[in-house]
């Protein structure tokens, strides 16, 4: 089976859970250095996310609304590529507040990928052409949350987007 994960995340974006399919994958992520634990960031508007490795501080794009998901990938939404750019770390828990480095889970939806070829015809909005493999891209939604390692807890979401 093919998850939705993004090419762009594929390299650290570990499927988690039996509950996975198509049309809705659970993730950890995990830096290519083998670390698990992130100091995330993300902007105000919750639209743009990433996160530094703690071990080696190699970056990582999560999700930019204007170049993800259907609207960023396939739609080329004007407005999305506005986005305040300034990022915010989240380097305490938001439940224990403890300043610590945190793991990052990720829950990416989508449509599917024949729903993908029939909606977008295989074109995005300024012409050009996509490939089959690229329903990956056009997913319908992003969550992230994050889990303290100190004391257990995962939190609400901080971001939570429909990017279709």
């Amino acid at each position: 089976m093919i998850y939705p994960i993004p090419d762009h995340l594929k390299p650290y974006f570990v499927p988690v859970g039996e509950e996975n399919s198509e049309l809705r994958v659970n993730g950890a992520l995990r830096c290519g250095c083998g670390c698990a634990l992130f100091v995330p960031y993300v902007n105000e508007a919750g639209t743009i996310a990433a996160a530094k490795c703690r071990d080696c501080g190699t970056k990582i794009l999560l999700l930019h609304a204007g170049r993800h998901g259907w609207d960023g990938f396939v739609a080329k939404a004007d407005y999305l590529y506005d986005l305040p750019t300034k990022m915010h770390p989240v380097d305490a828990c938001p439940c224990c507040e403890k300043r610590t480095p945190l793991a990052v889970k990720m829950t990416i939806t989508s449509y599917g990928k024949e729903d993908f070829i029939r909606d977008s015809e295989l074109t995005d909005e300024s012409g050009k052409k996509l490939r089959e493999d690229d329903w990956v891209n056009a997913f319908s939604s992003f969550r992230m949350d994050v889990a303290c390692p100190e004391c257990g807890q995962t939190s609400e979401s901080v971001v939570d987007i429909e990017t279709a």
